[in-house]
């Protein structure tokens, strides 16, 4: 009952591309996280980012002028 109403529907392409998309996003970051950040300096430099209190950061976001 259902298999005739699905076969014949066009709209059904729509979540196979919503898949894929996602599927390629989620491809992407595992590769950046596995691949780009082999980089010890890198990754601790990231890590440390939270905890950073620079007074030229917090002042520059305060005035809306960070960089």
């Amino acid at each position: 009952m259902f298999q005739e109403f699905f076969s014949r529907s066009t709209l059904l392409v729509w979540p196979l591309v919503g898949l894929l998309i996602s599927v390629a996003f989620f491809i992407g970051v595992l590769a950046f996280v596995f691949l780009g950040l082999r980089d010890r300096g890198r990754v601790s430099e990231l890590a440390a980012l939270p905890f950073g209190d620079n007074e030229e950061t917090v002042e520059a976001h305060a005035n809306g002028r960070a960089s």
